[in-house]
């Protein structure tokens, strides 16, 4: 900012460009203005949203500490906004799994996936909770559904979730559908990967082995 200050003032101290300053100094001073208004404004929305987040998240650990923490978290994606209700209805989720209560994990996982405010990430890792949870525990879950909804995250080169997205689709195609060449070809887009960790790298062999094998059958 200073620098563009100086540099006008100098061009206006300048003789040679007294005649430009003469025909176009309120149009420079309007312009100075709203660089230094928009800036002050760019602060200003930056720390209310530091504001808001900071609320929000004492928001969400006292809900924690309550008598009945999945509740209260419920609770709150009804009044929270943007990554702060994502956050809330993940650690739903998360303690509504942890009670088998699957049902209310799936439900909290959907709030997040849904929820077009929040981070991508967070609606991706929500997305595959909640097909991993659906195949492993909905005996009514359809492979055709589970698929559709993992095929934006799939499509999404950039996610970090699409990795482990690959691998939940290959075991949705196996073990609802008895597709196993369509598994062993999600596996063998995973095996070519260079990228992934060695705990992912075990697991991909491992199910190959074990669909190649039913394959044959």
């Amino acid at each position: 900012m200073s620098d563009i200050l100086r540099e006008v003032d100098e061009m206006m101290r300048a003789d040679r460009m007294n005649s430009l300053w003469q025909q176009h100094g309120k149009t420079i001073l309007l312009s100075i203005g709203a660089i230094i208004l928009g800036t002050a404004l760019n602060s200003g929305w930056m720390a209310y949203k530091s504001h808001q987040a900071q609320i929000q998240t004492t928001a969400i650990i006292d809900a924690m500490k309550s008598d009945n923490p999945v509740s209260s978290l419920k609770d709150l994606t009804a009044s929270l906004k943007g990554s702060g209700r994502a956050f809330a209805a993940l650690d739903a989720a998360s303690l509504a799994l942890d009670s088998k209560n699957y049902d209310d994990a799936i439900a909290m996982y959907t709030i997040a996936q849904q929820d077009k405010s929040a981070a991508q990430d967070l609606r991706d890792i929500a997305t595959l909770q909640k097909v991993s949870i659906m195949l492993d525990h909905s005996e009514d879950a359809k492979a055709e559904d589970l698929l559709a909804e993992l095929k934006p995250l799939l499509a999404n080169t950039k996610s970090a979730w699409r990795l482990r997205a690959l691998l939940v689709s290959a075991m949705v195609k196996a073990h609802k559908s008895k597709d196993y060449q369509g598994a062993l070809d999600d596996l063998a887009v995973l095996s070519a990967d260079q990228t992934i960790p060695p705990s992912m790298a075990s697991q991909v062999s491992a199910l190959q082995d074990v669909y190649q094998s039913r394959l044959g059958k």
